[in-house]
C-alpha cells in the first residue's frame, strides 16, 4: 500500500528549514557579539564618539554636544534608557552599565530581533515574499549589530512605520502611529525625513480606492492617488506635523547635519545614486535574477518599441557616463580611510581610468532591474507613483551627501527587498545562503585582519563596510 504524504507536510517541513536557518543565524549572531567583546575592547570609529556623548547622557550631561557628531541624539536617549533599566533591575551602581561597551553594543543587538518580528509582521500580511530572517541578515546591517552605530534602530523605526500603513484600508489610529515612529525614526538619522514622506505615500496609495475597469495608466493613476490625498486629509495630518517640525529643526541648526559640517557640506553626488543601486542588485539578485530577466533586459534595450528604446537606451548609457565625469565626488575622507571597503572598492575599481567600460552598462543593468522588480510587485500596491516616489526618495538621501557611505543605502536595500517578488519560493534559501555567506566573510575579515596605522602604533585598526 503506498504511502500518501499530506500536502501539509511540505509546509511544516518549510517551517522547520526557517526554523533551523533563523536559529542558526540567532547562534551566529550571539558568537560574533562575544568575539567582538573579546577583540574589540576599545571603542571603533564612529564608535568613539557615539559611547563617549552617550556616556554624557548618562551623567545627565544632556546639554553638552560633541562637534563631531553628525546625527540626533537618538541613540544615546535610548542607550541611556537601556542602561538605566538594566541597572534599576540588577540593582549595580549608577553608570556601571552605560560604561561598558558590551552592554551599548548590546542596544543594537536587540535591534535584530526588533526587525526580525517586524518583518515577520510584513510577511504575515503579503505572503511568501522573503524569509523573515533574510531582512535582518543584509549585510549593510549585519557588521552593526555589534557595534554602537545610529544605523540600526533608524532602519527599524522606518520599517516599524512602513509596516503599519501597509494594512487595507489604513485606519486613522495607524496612521498616527506610523507618523510617532516615522518622528522617532529622525531623532536617529535626519535624513529619514524623506521615507517619512515615502510612507506617507504609501498610506495614500492604500487608500485609493481601486475602481472596476479603472485605466493603469499614469495619468490615472496620478489623478486617483492626488484625490486620495485630499479625502484622507486627517490621515496625513501626523506627517505634516513631521514636515513643519523638521523645517523648525533646519531653521535653528542651520541646515541638516548637526555638527562637523565642514567635512559634511552638501554636494550634487549623483554618481552616488549607481553605486546606491549596484549595493541593491549584488544583494538582492538571488531573488529576481535568471535567465528570463535577462532576456527581457535585453529585449528591453534593443527590441521594444520597434527599436526605439534602442536609440534611447543609448543616450541613457551616454547620460550614466556624463554623470560619472562631472558627478562623482571624491571626498577626502575616502582617500584617507582603509578601514572600509569603499576604500579598496574606489582605489581599485571606480578610480581606474577604464572603469566606465564596465561601470556605464553595469548601472543601466542595476537601475533597469530595480525598476522593473518593483513594477512587478503591485501584489502589495507599490504602483507606478509609490516607484516614483520610492526612486526620488532614494535620489534626495544619498545624492547631496559626499561621502561614499554604504550604510546611507540600508533603508534603500531593505524596503526594496521588502516589496519585490522573488521568481519563486525556492530562490529564498539561495538568498539566505548568498547574505550569509558575506556576512561570515566579513566577520571574519573584521576580526582577524588587524592592522595599525603609523600615526596611531597602539590602536589596532579593522575593516568594516
Amino acid at each position: 500500500m503506498a504511502l500518501v504524504i499530506p500536502r501539509g507536510g511540505s509546509i511544516v517541513r518549510k517551517r522547520l528549514i526557517t526554523l533551523l536557518l533563523t536559529l542558526s543565524t540567532v547562534a551566529f549572531c550571539g558568537y560574533v557579539h562575544h568575539q567582538v567583546s573579546l577583540k574589540v575592547k576599545n571603542p571603533y570609529i564612529d564608535e568613539y564618539f557615539h559611547i563617549r556623548q552617550c556616556q554624557k547622557y548618562c551623567q545627565h550631561k544632556f546639554h553638552e554636544w560633541d562637534n563631531k557628531i553628525t546625527t540626533p541624539p537618538g541613540l544615546y536617549v535610548l542607550g541611556f534608557l537601556y542602561t538605566n533599566a538594566i541597572q534599576k533591575l540588577s540593582g549595580a551602581e549608577s553608570n556601571y552599565y552605560c560604561g561598558n561597551y558590551d552592554i551599548l553594543r548590546s542596544v543594537n543587538l536587540l535591534g535584530f530581533f526588533a526587525l526580525l518580528a517586524i518583518a515577520h509582521r510584513f510577511k504575515k500580511s503579503y505572503g511568501n515574499q522573503y524569509l523573515s530572517i533574510n531582512i535582518a541578515s543584509q549585510p549593510l546591517l549585519f557588521t552593526y549589530y555589534f557595534l554602537f552605530y545610529t544605523d540600526i534602530w533608524s532602519t527599524v523605526f522606518v520599517v516599524l512605520a512602513l509596516t503599519i500603513v501597509m494594512s487595507k484600508p489604513v485606519r486613522d489610529y495607524q496612521a498616527y502611529c506610523s507618523g510617532l515612529l516615522g518622528l522617532l525614526s529622525l531623532w536617529f538619522r535626519q535624513t529619514n525625513i524623506v521615507w517619512v514622506a515615502f510612507i506617507l505615500a504609501v498610506l495614500v496609495e492604500r487608500s485609493v480606492v481601486r475602481k472596476r475597469g479603472e485605466s493603469p495608466n499614469f495619468l490615472a493613476q496620478t489623478s486617483s492617488f492626488i484625490s486620495s490625498f485630499f479625502k484622507n486629509w486627517f490621515k496625513i495630518i501626523p506627517f505634516v506635523i513631521n514636515a513643519v517640525l523638521f523645517a523648525i529643526f533646519l531653521k535653528i541648526n542651520g541646515g541638516i547635519t548637526f555638527g562637523d559640517k565642514e567635512n559634511h557640506e552638501i554636494q550634487l553626488h549623483v554618481v552616488q545614486v549607481f553605486y546606491c543601486f549596484t549595493f541593491i542588485v549584488l544583494f538582492t539578485w538571488p531573488v529576481w535574477f535568471d535567465v528570463h530577466c535577462l532576456k527581457r533586459y535585453l529585449k528591453f534595450v534593443f527590441v521594444q518599441n520597434y527599436g526605439l528604446n534602442f536609440g534611447l537606451n543609448v543616450v541613457s548609457l551616454c547620460a550614466i557616463k556624463y554623470v560619472i565625469d562631472n558627478f562623482t565626488v571624491v571626498h577626502p575622507f575616502l582617500l584617507a580611510d582603509n578601514r572600509h571597503y569603499t576604500f579598496y572598492i574606489f582605489k581599485r575599481l571606480i578610480s581606474h581610468p577604464k572603469s566606465y567600460i564596465i561601470a556605464v552598462p553595469l548601472y543601466h543593468f542595476a537601475t533597469y532591474s530595480i525598476i522593473s522588480s518593483l513594477s512587478q510587485s503591485d501584489k502589495i500596491n507599490m504602483r507606478f507613483v509609490t516607484i516614483v516616489c520610492y526612486l526620488a526618495a532614494v535620489c534626495l538621501t544619498i545624492i547631496p551627501s559626499p561621502l561614499f557611505e554604504p550604510r546611507y543605502y540600508i533603508v534603500p536595500l531593505v524596503i526594496f527587498r521588502l516589496f519585490i517578488k522573488p521568481v519563486n519560493t525556492k530562490r529564498h534559501y539561495l538568498e539566505f545562503i548568498w547574505l550569509n555567506t558575506i556576512n561570515v566573510v566579513t566577520t571574519l575579515v573584521f576580526l582577524n585582519y588587524e592592522f595599525t596605522w603609523a600615526s596611531e602604533p597602539g590602536s589596532i585598526q579593522r575593516i568594516i563596510w
